[in-house]
């Protein structure tokens, strides 16, 4: 029985050693997350507006306003709810009431900080999403950190796109009405497509400079797209994306992604963020997705400490 154990763990070890090198992945700790790339949700000014007027929740600025919290009235002024989202100042009464806080539920979840002061209990409920991946770009090379599976079809993009090309594969980065247009053209089925729409179209008119998008295109008729927000100097996020089934034999998904990094390295970025990975707040026909943004990850990481407290 013994042997019979340790068989079944020497298999399902090499299973998962195989599945990692596969992905071409590690995971690392929120405590090694390096400290120079933030989450676009709490340091894009572009984001803090969206809060601001489309969301009516009035930011905080925090640590010289290169980050902010945000707080909302849940009932009047009697009671109003906090969030700082990997952020490692600590939201204390004092802090807060500089701006109007008086009494409420305060979440925190740190960024890469440890020490946690006392009187702050873990949050059991899911509150945001835990699960993100990132990649660190250095130069034109930066798919040879992508797992085999992304390669392949990196190549097989290329051999429609600088072969005859004879149906016209082609990517090119449009504005805001055309990746709009391109979204609503493509027969997605999606619970949420018409969120996606309002969210893009909301960052986009607070800021266009700061969404690039692109379309890929088999002649005129739009096959997928990808819209991504630059922020804090070095990073781009993921911010939309829409793809359907004529899509697939030509990799035009792998493209996009190529195009996005290819870019993102002659603008001098560091960082490619996936933003959310699928956990368990989320719906399971969103596991396709995250499973495809797992081939081009570097590294993996999990924000799942949560705290609370009532001030």
């Amino acid at each position: 029985m013994k042997k019979q154990i340790e068989i079944l763990f020497l298999s399902l070890y090499s299973f998962h050693s195989y599945h990692r090198l596969l992905q071409n992945m590690s995971i690392i700790h929120r405590s090694e997350y390096p400290e120079d790339h933030t989450y676009y949700r709490t340091t894009s000014p572009v984001y803090g507006k969206y809060l601001n007027n489309h969301c009516f929740i009035r930011t905080i600025p925090l640590e010289w306003s290169t980050r902010f919290g945000w707080m909302k009235r849940i009932f009047g002024r009697y009671m109003q709810l906090v969030k700082f989202e990997r952020i490692d100042t600590e939201p204390t009464k004092e802090l807060l009431s500089k701006f109007g806080f008086k009494r409420g539920f305060v979440i925190w979840i740190p960024f890469r900080r440890m020490d946690i002061p006392t009187g702050w209990r873990k949050l059991m409920i899911g509150t945001h999403f835990t699960r993100t991946g990132f990649v660190q770009i250095e130069n034109q090379q930066y798919y040879e950190k992508w797992n085999e599976r992304a390669r392949r079809a990196r190549k097989r993009f290329f051999s429609y796109v600088t072969g005859k090309n004879t149906e016209n594969i082609h990517i090119e980065q449009v504005d805001q009405e055309a990746f709009v247009q391109a979204f609503k053209q493509v027969r997605v089925k999606h619970l949420y497509k018409s969120d996606y729409i309002r969210y893009y179209r909301a960052m986009t008119q607070i800021d266009s400079w700061s969404v690039r998008s692109y379309v890929c295109y088999r002649g005129d008729t739009p096959l997928a797209g990808l819209a991504v927000h630059d922020y804090a100097w070095n990073a781009s996020a993921h911010l939309v994306a829409f793809t359907w089934k004529e899509a697939k034999p030509y990799q035009a998904g792998t493209g996009l992604m190529d195009r996005w990094f290819s870019d993102s390295v002659t603008l001098g970025l560091k960082y490619i963020n996936f933003d959310h990975l699928r956990d368990s707040s989320m719906e399971k026909s969103q596991q396709w997705y995250t499973d495809f943004k797992l081939n081009f990850i570097e590294n993996e990481c999990y924000f799942q400490d949560s705290y609370f407290r009532f001030l």
